[in-house]
């Protein structure tokens, strides 16, 4: 078993909750890295960044992250990302990182961007200058996920994203906001390799479980969905061209 904890919107303003804390401090030695699916701020302050870092103190796992929306909005974006990382998180943005948890676990990650899901899942994006510039994006930020998942050998691969790259997990999200929740730009690429697992948030009205057009699982990590940490279990098999056997498991930390 990789035994993966994820959340994601935290969206950290003033304070920690006590409730989160907790969860937080209780991850050693029931997981073996925790994932953040961005917008781990609300606002993208540079306070807001100081509180996170002390809740990522707490956790004695490897901690695995990528920004979202909110955390992009930083006018300090290089400060920003030093006091994440300097609290010991890896924070992935086109690039991937690996974690040794008997087998080799490899992560990709980018923060994604909307776009919508049309043609593959729908509906169809009107026709307009702003919608012309999320699709660019999609495509800019599929590229880089791309390259990150064309370099990373090892046993088991998991991609972390903010924005979805399915419709599976939108739940009851609104069809207008579509465009805004992710892009199958994303999915199209995550179905080109042998991806185990895709950890992504934002979707605060969706579902937890989906999978990509190609059958990939995919998991949701929103906070409003799960309530909190949830620890994913990945049961694989040890050939290393062989697609594992995933579990869809779950339990709260």
């Amino acid at each position: 078993m990789v035994r993966i904890a994820a959340i994601g919107d935290l969206h950290l303003r003033t304070r920690i909750p006590p409730r989160l804390a907790h969860e937080f401090s209780s991850l050693g030695g029931r997981a073996d890295a925790l994932v953040v699916a961005g917008d781990i701020t609300n606002s993208g302050r540079i306070a807001e960044a100081e509180l996170a870092a002390e809740l990522f103190a707490l956790v004695e796992l490897p901690i695995i992250a990528v920004l979202g929306n909110h955390d992009r909005r930083s006018l300090l974006r290089r400060r920003f990302r030093q006091i994440i990382e300097g609290a010991g998180v890896t924070l992935l943005d086109g690039d991937t990182t690996a974690i040794d948890a008997g087998v080799r676990v490899g992560f990709a990650g980018v923060g994604g961007s909307g776009g919508g899901f049309w043609p593959d899942e729908g509906p169809r994006l009107p026709y307009n200058r702003p919608c012309q510039a999320l699709a660019i994006r999609a495509r800019r930020e599929a590229a880089r996920l791309d390259a990150a998942l064309a370099s990373l050998d090892t046993d088991v691969r998991v991609v972390v994203t903010h924005f979805a790259p399915t419709t599976s997990t939108l739940g009851h999200e609104p069809l207008v906001k579509y465009p805004l929740l992710g892009n199958c730009e994303l999915g199209r690429v995550i179905d080109r390799y042998r991806v185990d697992l895709v950890i992504h948030g934002h979707a605060h009205l969706g579902n937890s479980y989906g999978r990509t057009a190609g059958g990939t699982p995919v998991r949701n990590v929103a906070r409003e969905i799960n309530g909190g940490v949830i620890v994913h279990e990945l049961a694989f098999r040890t050939a290393r061209h062989t697609s594992p056997a995933w579990l869809p498991y779950e339990r709260g930390a």
